[in-house]
């Protein structure tokens, strides 16, 4: 049975009017951002936010500015639009938050937790890396130090999934992230696979939502 989700709008401030999906919990339950990846848009992510939801946690799936319905387009305050969607779950009622990325979005989701305390925990699947984006024109990316980010022993409980048959980010970058990242980490590496084979993969998905739950409750 599919969950329904609401279409709501928001706003970092300065920045363009954003889309996003999302799926309802009861106040006082965690909630967990899902950011998509370079290009991608929140409707490709909806078979996570309703996994999310039949777990009793609340999940907005956003739309980047430039990305789907959301207008302006992609700059740094992407991480900017990030904060607005932990804005939006928290003004909701929803705490602890986790954020789980693909792609892009596993950049923006690390990013995210070493900027904002209410951050508890992080899945990032396939997370590119700055100097990546940066072959893409999105120059902005560069002022994300990721090393920096994950090296932080704040709590944050921080999980990774990576296929070895990436054609776009090196398995090895994430594994050496993974290196450098303090407990609680946990580290899946699929063999196989591409860019994209592991955002859908109903393990990868189950394996997540245990891992969120487990560090939001």
């Amino acid at each position: 049975m599919r969950l329904s989700a609401d279409r709501l709008t928001l706003r970092a401030p300065g920045g363009p009017e954003l889309a996003a999906l999302a799926w309802r919990a009861p106040a006082g339950s965690p909630g967990v951002l899902v950011v998509p990846g370079l290009g991608s848009r929140k409707d490709n992510h909806a078979d996570f936010g309703e996994a999310l939801a039949a777990a009793g946690m609340a999940a907005l799936a956003l739309d980047l500015r430039g990305h789907g319905e959301s207008g302006g387009r992609l700059d740094g305050g992407a991480r900017d639009d990030v904060a607005a969607g932990l804005d939006a779950l928290a003004a909701a009622g929803h705490a602890p938050l986790g954020v789980r990325g693909s792609s892009m979005g596993g950049l923006l989701a690390l990013d995210a937790a070493a900027r904002d305390p209410r951050v508890r925990a992080v899945v990032a699947i396939c997370p590119a890396r700055p100097e990546g984006l940066a072959g893409y024109g999105e120059r902005w990316a560069l002022a994300i130090d990721m090393e920096t980010a994950v090296r932080r022993d704040d709590g944050v409980a921080r999980a990774y999934w990576h296929a070895t048959g990436d054609e776009k980010v090196p398995w090895g970058s994430t594994f050496a992230l993974a290196g450098a990242t303090p407990h609680p980490m946990r580290l899946r590496v699929a063999i196989g696979g591409g860019h994209r084979s592991l955002q859908h993969d109903p393990h990868v998905i189950s394996d997540s939502v245990a891992f969120l739950r487990a560090h939001l409750a």
